[in-house]
């Protein structure tokens, strides 16, 4: 799906070439997913997720096989290019959801931590590594080749779907039949506010969203004020190879034994590594940095899912996982547009203060003092802002740390509400420390 998007908007770029259609095609992008997450969690919730699967991915096909027949012909126009970038985010809300969500009904317990690794790697190939194969690709092959490549895998994803076994979630008896998802919503979110915790835990992950939008922009400033594309390009392989590493790891021994404290030094050496990148315009420094900071970041996400399948209800985890969805999504935007809004007002070489041009920052950093943190040349204030991200970060976590009680404790104080903890299983099954233990036989998930 990543192959797509980069080539849909390289299309709508390039042969619709408008600012504003631009901005119109990211906007339909990026806009409905957080607001029709929490719905697509409640339809998989209420029809399954063999179902959501199916429709999401045939949907998907349709959307393809027509974008292609456009690019052939050449007919259509910009509207269906912006179309087709709509209806796939659209259709993104109830894969996601139906991903995230069906771990419980497919592995083991003890296996949770396993089979969460690499839902991380298909993370760091949507936002790492997929617009880097799609732009090498792009180099031998026109866009509308990648399209059909795409429609190919989305055809074996079909078959995989179609062939697989989902066991259905029985909702309670409580639940009332008709109720509208609107409701079905409002239920997940009060589900959430009760158990104590989670929503904090949400909110640490919305918090590290937003971090990331920040550094698509500042990291690119930062790296491109000393280096050129290739430079930006290694950077980012580094990214996505941390991602990958520390896939393999949790694949072959899970995530922390003590997930909010895992989640919580994943956290620290987040922030940790983001302050290293920005410390000096050197292309090792930042590669290494950014290679521990994706590291960390898949620890993170890996951890959150597993406390999420363990402490949620099986019937409500689709729309949990659609409010997550809707507040990192959100809280990405923000950080975003906001890292947008200060680069311009405050880094721009073509800013001025009382009749004087700004250059602190971008084009050379007069303060000795700020040089001693972050160096000397083009591009070091986003360098800095990149260092004030990974000092708030870090500030967040030693909060939550010694000023969250309920978070740090919430492993403990709720229970686990697993389909294995509600029928009879043998005792090795139902071991509390299970998503890190190996499987029997030296066998992995």
């Amino acid at each position: 799906m990543s192959f797509t998007v980069f080539a849909v908007g390289l299309n709508i770029y390039v042969d619709f070439d408008p600012f504003w259609l631009v901005v119109i095609g990211y906007a339909i992008l990026f806009v409905p997913f957080p607001i029709l997450s929490p719905f697509a969690g409640a339809f998989v919730d209420r029809y399954g997720h063999r179902r959501a699967l199916l429709i999401s991915n045939i949907g998907t096909l349709l959307n393809l096989v027509a974008l292609v027949v456009v690019m052939v012909t050449d007919s259509g126009g910009s509207l269906y290019a912006v179309s087709a970038a709509g209806i796939s985010t659209i259709l993104r809300t109830l894969q996601l959801a139906a991903i995230e969500s069906v771990v419980p009904l497919l592995v083991p317990k003890r296996h949770y931590g396993r089979a969460n690794g690499p839902r991380m790697l298909m993370t760091a190939t949507f936002v790492l590594a997929g617009p880097l194969f799609a732009y090498l690709l792009l180099s031998v092959a026109s866009p509308v080749v990648i399209v059909m490549a795409e429609c190919l895998l989305v055809v074996v994803a079909i078959y995989v779907v179609f062939t697989s076994r989902i066991p259905l979630v029985k909702r309670p008896d409580g639940d009332a039949p008709d109720q509208s998802l609107w409701r079905d919503v409002v239920d997940a979110w009060r589900h959430l506010r009760l158990r104590h915790g989670l929503l904090t835990m949400v909110g640490f992950l919305a918090l590290v969203s937003g971090t990331l939008g920040a550094l698509e922009i500042t990291s690119s400033g930062t790296v491109m004020g000393f280096s050129d594309y290739e430079g930006a390009i290694a950077v980012s392989t580094a990214c996505w190879l941390g991602m990958v590493v520390a896939t393999i790891a949790m694949v072959v021994w899970g995530v922390p034994s003590r997930l909010v404290p895992g989640m919580l030094a994943a956290g620290l050496m987040f922030a940790v590594a983001l302050a290293a990148a920005s410390f000096r315009p050197d292309l090792i420094l930042m590669s290494v940095s950014g290679f521990i900071a994706m590291g960390s970041l898949a620890v993170i996400i890996a951890s959150f899912q597993t406390v999420v399948h363990l402490k949620v209800e099986p019937h409500l985890l689709g729309r949990v996982f659609g409010l997550k969805n809707t507040s990192v999504t959100l809280s990405h935007i923000v950080g975003d547009l906001g890292a947008i809004v200060i680069g311009v007002s405050l880094l721009s070489a073509s800013f001025t203060s009382n009749g004087q041009r700004r250059e602190d920052g971008w084009e050379e950093v007069s303060s000795p003092v700020l040089a001693a943190f972050i160096g000397n040349g083009p591009g070091r204030g986003w360098a800095l802002f990149m260092m004030l991200i990974g000092v708030g970060v870090a500030a967040y976590v030693a909060y939550l740390r010694f000023r969250s009680p309920a978070f740090l404790r919430m492993e403990k104080d709720l229970p686990d509400v697993t389909p294995a903890d509600r029928l009879p299983q043998p005792t090795e099954d139902l071991a509390p420390v299970g998503v890190t233990e190996p499987a029997s036989g030296g066998r992995s998930a």
